[in-house]
């Protein structure tokens, strides 16, 4: 058998939708080089599967030419998702909006990884390896750890990682809706304020849609999307039903503290709610996928509370 026959390889679309795409110039170059002088630079793989050298992939799977594969160690979907994002990183052509997302997606994989370390837990283990229950404290300080870590490597501060995390997240959301959005916003086709896309991915499902149907429009710039999500909140809240008169004239003035009270009112009952899981929950053995998207929920919930109490401590 042929090196071409023996290395048929898998991909995995949350991994190649890492990597910023080719453009249509840059692309045909490869193509051109690689028909030349042959697949010069080998595909890095992971059980089988491409973690860097798609478009080398395509290209010399349609064209029969031969190529070389180096295989990457790494124990966790998580592992393998942060190299990708360090190994994109090292890239000089990433736009600001792909350095910020890949920066936030390589911090949160490696709070996970680092969770799973402090637990001695890994995805090929239902039990922990030590019998030792994941605090609160304990998670804490290995997120700061690694925002530190990151940080330094980045040379941004480690709440600004924290940051990237949470927009991170925020993309995820956007693309989980409507596929075609991120890619735009990541190549820098649509500009949108961060502060924007936290709004847009906090909307329904539907309105998501609706908004990115007017940024795919075209072009986009700042100017244009500054007002798009306020607008679709505002037009949101004017399709609930008026209150009869006489109650409208009895309604006091706005408050601007409204919003935050109703939610002051709220967090006390997820509090309870995780009091009652930390009680009553036998986390030595519940199962490896059950753990593991435990842990990245409470991620996403750490880092909106941070962005929030970012946001109270500006206001101040």
């Amino acid at each position: 058998m042929t090196q071409y026959d023996i290395y048929i390889l898998k991909i995995d679309e949350e991994f190649k939708n890492l990597i910023p795409p080719l453009l249509t110039n840059e692309r045909k170059q490869l193509e051109e080089n690689i028909l030349q002088d042959g697949c010069r630079e080998p595909l890095s793989v992971w059980n089988k599967t491409i973690l860097d050298g798609h478009n080398r992939y395509e290209i010399c799977t349609r064209q029969q030419i031969p190529f070389k594969i180096v295989h990457i160690f790494l124990r966790s979907r998580e592992e393998a998702i942060a190299w990708i994002c360090a190994n994109q990183l090292g890239r000089r052509n990433l736009t600001d909006e792909s350095r910020r997302y890949l920066i936030g997606k390589r911090y949160t994989m490696e709070k996970i990884i680092g969770a799973h370390n402090a637990v001695g837990t890994n995805q090929y283990t239902r039990k922990e390896v030590r019998p030792k229950m994941l605090a609160e404290p304990l998670f804490e300080e290995t997120a700061y750890r690694t925002s530190e870590r990151l940080g330094k490597e980045y040379r941004i501060s480690h709440g600004t990682v924290d940051k990237y995390g949470t927009y991170a997240n925020a993309i995820d959301s956007l693309s989980r809706v409507d596929p075609e959005l991120a890619p735009k916003i990541l190549s820098g086709q649509i500009k949108i304020s961060q502060e924007n896309i936290l709004e847009l991915s906090r909307l329904s499902p539907s309105d998501i849609r609706s908004v990115s149907a007017e940024l795919l429009k075209g072009d986009v710039g700042y100017s244009d999307t500054r007002n798009i999500v306020p607008k679709r909140q505002r037009a949101k809240k004017q399709e609930y039903p008026s209150l009869p008169e006489s109650s409208v004239k009895n309604m006091p003035e706005y408050d601007p503290d409204t919003e935050i009270l109703s939610l002051v009112f709220t967090i006390p009952s997820w509090i309870s709610s995780i009091e009652r899981t930390r009680a009553t929950a036998d986390f030595e053995e519940i199962s490896g996928s059950a753990r593991q998207r435990f842990v990245f929920e409470l991620n996403r919930l750490q880092s909106t509370v941070d962005s929030v109490l970012s946001m109270v401590k500006e206001g101040e």
